[in-house]
């Protein structure tokens, strides 16, 4: 237990100092979009989510905290998804969304940003599965759980602090499996950190934090969930609220549901 606190506590002090450079950075640099309320904020705040992870992975591997194996698994194939959203948030544009835009836009012989985005995203969680299990079923499974998981946290990042609250409850199922990594410990430190920031709406995670924390969110998944039945169910749910998407605006759907409206709103000025 001690262990974990002090994962946590790492990534908490190092998002604290870091976030405050990177809002700096992104405001010197022009880096600076409308959200939803027509506000012009910082965008791309996952840069502070990279780095901070980043700085406290090495602080806490000198400690034997953090396992090399996790490093490659789980941080790395997270920071690469990152930096392909970083690429979106830089040079994409808001014409083709979701997956039905994408494809479109590939029927059309255009190949867009957010393509280029999920491609990605699709080959790096297969060569992730192909490192946590050698179960050919489980490898074609975890594929896709990472890859839809790491697009919902995307699609529920329309409103602050919405996208991370998505994360911490999506990761309240791994915590109690004992098999959770402590790069996940990390990171809730790092969100419990930012969080605020992003209520306030005085920042954006954009496609860079978006992604990062939806990978490691899908790998995370995709690790502590060993029974094959229950990685199932949880994959057919994720790939229902990725279909839906397409249909159905999550925000309508939050904001005519008493208990999750409330969630959503928690905390949020």
């Amino acid at each position: 237990m001690i262990k974990i606190f002090l994962l946590i506590v790492s990534g908490f002090i190092c998002t604290q100092f870091i976030q405050k450079q990177v809002i700096h950075i992104l405001k010197e640099s022009g880096r600076i979009r409308q959200n939803y309320k027509g506000e012009r904020i910082p965008d791309s705040m996952g840069i502070a989510l990279v780095f901070s992870m980043g700085v406290a992975i090495g602080f806490d591997t000198l400690f034997g905290w953090i396992e090399n194996r996790q490093v490659f698994t789980v941080f790395f194939p997270s920071a690469f998804m990152g930096f392909a959203g970083l690429v979106d948030d830089v040079l994409g544009n808001s014409y083709s969304k979701g997956f039905k835009g994408h494809i479109n836009s590939l029927l059309k012989g255009k190949l867009t940003t957010g393509g280029v985005k999920a491609i990605a995203g699709f080959i790096t969680s297969f060569f992730v599965s192909l490192q946590i299990s050698s179960n050919p079923y489980y490898i074609v499974i975890d594929t896709f759980l990472i890859s839809l998981t790491s697009n919902l946290i995307n699609l529920l990042d329309t409103r602050p602090g919405r996208a991370v609250k998505g994360y911490m409850i999506f990761l309240f199922l791994p915590m109690f499996s004992g098999r959770l990594t402590g790069i996940h410990y990390i990171s809730l430190g790092v969100l419990a950190a930012y969080l605020p920031l992003d209520l306030k709406a005085e920042g954006m995670l954009g496609d860079t934090g978006a992604n990062f924390i939806g990978m490691m969110l899908g790998i995370g998944l995709a690790i502590s969930v060993q029974d094959f039945v229950l990685k199932l169910i949880i994959f057919i749910i994720v790939m229902f609220l990725n279909v839906a998407s397409e249909r159905y605006s999550f925000s309508r759907i939050i904001e005519r549901n008493p208990v999750l409206r409330f969630i959503d709103n928690l905390g949020r000025l």
